[in-house]
């Protein structure tokens, strides 16, 4: 889970750094290549204007020669009008032409220049593609008999007759950008820079369009943004991965104190080791150190409480001199077995068991050898009974063997068999050999009985009857109607 959310962080990430700065590089870019063209379309018209500036001083030059006759590249027209005024386009049967009004032999000529051929110098110059148009509903105020000649081979396109063009891909562009326009697709971009053409009046009669090719422009623009934009998506990625590799270092590191920790809640201290590496440790692994000593430590601490308290249950349950369970062990484990019993109908027997004159033993070989005595007997006892049985010393020489799922038969039978086992086995203590015997009274559970105290107080009473009757025997408890007892 963790994995996945610092993934999904290292991916987050790396988008908010690269595309911000793609986008940045982009924008920089767009405003450098916007400069680029503003300064493009401003060389087109200054030097377009030098050029006009130029023929200015050429018609000057012009003037002071008397042209006569035609030409290509100047024209002489003489005017009906106030002369002097501006520089101006005017439009004759030879075309169009750039010049002005001059006195000459006191009558007042056009001297102008072919702007056809003002435009293809231009071309030269400047590399670039030209388109002449002028305005349909401005030519159609020129005189009948130049009209019909001015027109003819003209171009018409809506409200706009073209007058002339450098190469005809010009005839597939946008004749009215508004001053300049990029067009293209692609890395195939053109720079469109309107030149408005006015009469001596200063009206707008045409325009001249300059077509430029500026893909270089775009070309080098993108090529360069392309290798920025790729050194930052490698970069970014990059730092995104060496990000994610050292959170994955750090995520396994914190998995493993994880499943450490898991290991520690579920009580399993094996194979707690302190962290080892060859590189210089971070805080990280001071961490995991400190947390494995201190899981070494409750560790130990833990098996030592262990140990105690398997102590503290074998002085609770269990007789320290002769090592089997004591009255409360017994009467613990009894009580469930009897209610088992009860319930289900189980068979179940009791015998209690007493050594035979353990006063006497003790008053004449001291309490060691009582002590020797029970050691021994309780040895005997073990060897005898079965697994599934419980056997206790219930205080002094006093003990109970109780005998899941055995008749008051099986009872007497085991009964022999201790008693005929004590019997003989003497007791050496010292150079004194001590010969041992037990009285056995064993007891049955039966319908009505309602407590283990019941089975027990029967038991006793045929333990009594054995003593009675002379020790080292059994005798069982067997009710009939005189109230005698079966041995």
């Amino acid at each position: 889970m963790l994995k996945k959310r610092i993934l999904i962080r290292v991916i987050l990430s790396f988008l908010i750094t690269f595309f911000p700065t793609a986008f940045l590089i982009y924008f920089v870019f767009q405003r450098i290549s916007e400069e680029a063209l503003i300064k493009e379309r401003d060389t087109l018209y200054n030097n377009f204007r030098t050029l006009l500036k130029h023929e200015e001083r050429n018609i000057e030059l012009a003037k002071s020669k008397i042209i006569q006759g035609k030409d290509d590249y100047y024209i002489l027209l003489r005017v009906d009008e106030e002369c002097g005024g501006i520089p101006h386009y005017r439009i004759t049967d030879g075309g169009l032409y750039y010049g002005k009004k001059i006195f000459l032999d006191e009558d007042c000529y056009f001297l102008g220049i072919n702007f056809k051929k003002l435009l293809e110098l231009m071309e030269e110059l400047d590399y670039v593609e030209w388109l002449l148009y002028y305005d349909r509903s401005y030519i159609d105020r020129l005189p009948q008999e130049l009209l019909d000649r001015f027109v003819k081979d003209k171009l018409f396109k809506d409200d706009l007759i073209i007058a002339g063009f450098s190469d005809e891909s010009v005839l597939n562009v946008p004749f009215k950008v508004g001053g300049y326009l990029v067009y293209g697709t692609g890395l195939k971009k053109a720079l469109l820079v309107e030149f408005p053409l006015f009469e001596e009046s200063g009206y707008q009669f045409g325009q001249v369009l300059f077509v430029k090719d500026v893909s270089h422009i775009y070309a080098n623009f993108y090529t360069l943004m392309g290798v920025l934009v790729g050194y930052s998506f490698v970069l970014s990625l990059l730092s995104s991965f060496l990000l994610y590799k050292f959170s994955e270092d750090l995520i396994v590191r914190i998995i493993k104190l994880q499943e450490f920790s898991n290991r520690i809640k579920m009580g399993d201290f094996s194979k707690i080791e302190p962290f080892e590496t060859s590189k210089k440790m971070d805080e990280l692994d001071h961490l995991r150190n400190s947390f494995i000593d201190a899981a070494s430590t409750i560790g130990n601490l833990l098996s030592e409480l262990e140990a105690k308290n398997k102590q503290l249950q074998e002085l609770a349950y269990y007789d320290s001199l002769t090592g089997l369970p004591n009255r409360r062990f017994f009467f613990e484990h009894a009580n469930l077995i009897f209610e088992e019993a009860k319930r289900y109908g189980k068979k179940l027997s009791l015998l209690i068991i007493d050594i035979d004159h353990f006063k006497k033993i003790n008053d004449t070989y001291g309490h060691d050898a009582g002590d020797v005595v029970l050691k021994v007997f309780a040895d005997v006892l073990r060897s005898v009974v079965r697994q599934s049985d419980i056997c206790a010393r219930m205080g002094g020489e006093e003990f109970a063997v109780l005998l899941p799922n055995t008749g008051l038969d099986g009872a007497k039978i085991l009964a022999e068999r201790i008693r005929s086992a004590v019997a003989n086995r003497p007791v050496e203590y010292g150079h004194t050999v001590i010969l041992v015997s037990i009285s056995i009274g064993a007891s049955e559970f039966r319908s009505g009985m309602e407590s283990i105290d019941d089975l027990i107080k029967e038991a006793d009473i045929a333990l009594y009857k054995a003593k009675e009757g002379g020790r080292n025997r059994v005798e069982v408890f067997t009710p009939d109607k005189t109230g005698e007892f079966q041995t």
